[in-house]
């Protein structure tokens, strides 16, 4: 197994089987910190960067590179790839790598790399800095952390959900049991919080959502942390948190006001109100934004955070920041009485004045 170091803070790409000559002309783009995806859709190269946005590169994949780079990695995950095969996936432990077969694909053979970084790419100083979001919003929703309450953090692909997600874990108390679950290993809780209390479940054709969920329970976990919900797996979900095991994950949501819908929806299931529940069970909602400047930079924002509450039989929403400025003082008496009931000092929220 041969290690790559591909950026100051990232540390050791462990390729395993691969080596870096498999990668040939993409290599330059896995080793750049920057770079977060690599896509070729048949006939053109598409970078995403942190900073450039997403923009065409001038390389082309030759059909020899891409029936040279397939075999191998069919070799390497002992899978076919024809045209009764037609997707090959494997990941190696910064990687994840999926191929769709031109017989499938009329453009041509597909490729996507999407790099899963084993640090915490997000700093409190920066996030302030760069405009992520002020120094009462960090310091808001990492007092809701360690009052145990439960968030969703919602946004379009690319946004960095789970950076947010893995930045936020580390708020977590030291004795709290948390226990991942996800079909992509992405969160590496383990490796980034290692004097903790974790366990890491990966989710797959035999060991589902549903039974992953139903064993963490066994494990008497303080938090559930799920990469993404997608699908039917919510319903377990809001009933593990309904025995007080306290949960972080993200949806895709273009605001904080469709995550409920967005949970009902998935939850496939009329024989419940699982929009009530998840008003009842979510105590937080966030909503990251990204925009693209006129010269192409790309900004990443917490656009959005507010609480959901029952409250005299309704689904309550309070907003406690809109369009990246704090807009409320108030604090629902229900997450309050939550504050107080972990020991965690109440947030002075001052409410920001947008004038530009």
């Amino acid at each position: 197994m041969e290690e790559i170091e591909y950026g100051a803070k990232s540390g050791v790409l462990h390729l395993q089987s691969l080596q870096p000559a498999d990668f040939g002309v993409l290599m330059d783009y896995i080793r750049k910190e920057s770079v977060t995806d690599i896509n070729w859709n048949g006939t053109a190269l598409w970078i995403d960067d942190l900073y450039k946005g997403r923009y065409k590169s001038g390389i082309i994949l030759s059909d020899e590179y891409l029936q040279r780079f397939s075999a191998k990695l069919s070799n390497v995950v002992s899978r076919q790839f024809n045209k009764y095969s037609p997707i090959l996936e494997a990941e190696t432990a910064e990687l994840r790598i999926s191929v769709i077969h031109q017989e499938v694909a009329n453009t041509g053979t597909v490729l996507s790399i999407r790099k899963i970084p084993r640090e915490i790419r997000m700093v409190r100083e920066s996030m302030i800095e760069d405009g992520y979001c002020s120094n009462q919003i960090e310091k808001f929703l990492s007092a809701c952390i360690r009052a145990k309450m439960n968030v969703i953090i919602s946004g379009l692909p690319g946004v960095g959900k789970t950076e947010l997600l893995k930045y936020l874990g580390g708020y977590i108390e030291e004795n709290e049991r948390v226990i991942t679950l996800e079909d992509n290993l992405e969160l590496h809780f383990p490796t980034l919080y290692p004097h903790k209390d974790c366990v890491e479940f990966k989710v797959n054709e035999i060991f589902s959502y549903q039974a992953a969920i139903k064993a963490s329970l066994r494990l008497l976990p303080a938090w559930l942390v799920v990469s993404e919900i997608r699908s039917s797996e919510v319903r377990y979900l809001l009933e593990a948190i309904s025995t007080g095991t306290h949960c972080m994950s993200t949806i895709h949501a273009e605001c904080v006001e469709m995550i409920p819908n967005r949970l009902k929806n998935m939850a496939a299931d009329s024989n419940r109100d699982w929009e009530e529940e998840a008003f009842r069970h979510i105590d937080v909602g966030v909503y990251i934004r990204k925009e693209i400047k006129e010269q192409g930079e790309i900004t990443r924002h917490i656009a959005q955070v507010c609480f959901y509450e029952r409250k005299d039989e309704k689904n309550v929403m309070t907003m406690i920041v809109d369009n990246g400025y704090v807009v409320s003082d108030t604090i629902p008496e229900s997450k309050r009485k939550k504050f107080e009931l972990y020991n965690v000092e109440v947030p002075q929220l001052e409410r920001e004045v947008f004038y530009g």
